[in-house]
């Protein structure tokens, strides 16, 4: 018996060793090879679809055509077309929506997709320069039109917030961010 657990205990050494020196250890690469580099939205909104900027942007990110939507997976950005073909509204997604990855970009106002609705609304009160308005912060509209998801507003600022409740919850988190020109 003592004959079999040390054979036993040879081939596990053995397989032990022929398995770390199978693995061979990558050579040093920049970090940026590894991370696919953020892509700004700012690239693309208000321009045209025939812009070399814009054509650039859809064959380096791999975007694909879906009606007058230009989407994005791999970096967590759609985009809309008017008539014109001008990139009219950004969709900025904070990932797990129908593929959609997180975007990595820059968000407008230093916003982050983890900051909660009071955390936003406070962020966006520091952008206002008229003191006068008592609203400060607050969405210009608001409503929940797929019941699922609270949509905030901002006309002034050109910014929808989509939230991940289906009411105004000051501890929701940013679902999406839409950017328009």
């Amino acid at each position: 018996m003592k004959k079999f657990y040390e054979t036993l205990m040879i081939l596990a050494i053995l397989s032990l060793l022929v398995t770390a020196c199978g693995i061979r250890a990558l050579p040093a690469q920049p970090e940026e090879q590894f991370v696919q580099k953020s892509a700004s939205y700012e690239v693309v909104l208000g321009k045209s679809m025939t812009d070399k900027a814009v054509i650039d942007f859809i064959v380096n990110h791999n975007c694909y055509s879906a009606d007058q939507f230009q989407l994005c997976k791999e970096i967590g950005m759609a985009w809309w077309t008017g008539s014109d073909q001008v990139v009219r509204t950004i969709y900025l997604y904070a990932g797990g929506y129908e593929g959609f990855k997180r975007y990595q970009g820059e968000l407008p106002f230093s916003l982050t997709f983890y900051d909660p609705m009071w955390r936003v609304q406070e962020k966006l009160r520091n952008q206002n320069t008229d003191d006068s308005l008592d609203q400060t912060g607050l969405p210009d509209e608001a409503s929940s039109p797929d019941h699922i998801h609270y949509w905030a507003i901002y006309k002034r600022l050109g910014m929808t917030i989509i939230y991940n409740a289906p009411f105004a919850d000051e501890d929701a988190y940013i679902y999406a961010i839409l950017v328009s020109k």
